[in-house]
């Protein structure tokens, strides 16, 4: 599953990249998101890009270059829709892998991939295929759902709102 900076950095400050790694085998990302996940957040001494490095380093995260078209389509995103260059490499490295669906939370950003055909999910929907999958249950979707809080995730209420609502109706 290809996934962008924020989503993939909450797993990792959550120690909950394993919750990925279950539902989807194998996590790829552009090149941005690993400067922005990983050598930044090393440089200045992040616990979660230890964490992240350690995937890598297993091979779990594998970091996938974009053709130059790609790039360039990238940027063409960037300019466009006023998002990072992590969440325009993501959608381009996407393009690139014939991928229809990819892990991003910014609204922007998910905005920017729908347009192109893609099918973004965020973080908290990854959260409802664990719980539908039984590799979380309740009290631990609701612990790691305060933790995003905590941590100050980016979560609108209108979306915390809609999230429950969802819970509510695949709750076994």
């Amino acid at each position: 599953m290809i996934i962008d900076s924020s989503s993939l950095i909450i797993f990792a400050k959550l120690n909950k990249i394993s919750i990925l790694l279950n539902l989807f085998k194998k996590i790829e990302i552009a090149d941005e998101v690993y400067r922005e996940t990983i050598l930044d957040g090393l440089e200045r001494k992040f616990d979660d890009s230890l964490i992240l490095k350690g995937h890598f380093d297993k091979g779990q995260i594998e970091v996938i270059a974009l053709a130059k078209k790609h790039l360039e389509l990238a940027q063409k995103i960037q300019d466009i829709s006023s998002i990072g260059p992590g969440e325009a490499q993501t959608i381009a490295l996407a393009k690139q892998l014939e991928k229809k669906e990819l892990i991003i939370d910014e609204l922007l950003a998910r905005e920017a991939a729908k347009s192109l055909g893609l099918n973004p999910i965020g973080s908290l929907r990854v959260l409802l295929l664990a719980y539908e999958k039984e590799l979380l249950n309740e009290k631990e979707v609701k612990e790691i759902t305060d933790k995003m809080i905590k941590y100050k995730f980016r979560i609108s209420a209108l979306t915390l709102i809609r999230f429950w609502e969802l819970f509510d109706k695949i709750k076994k």
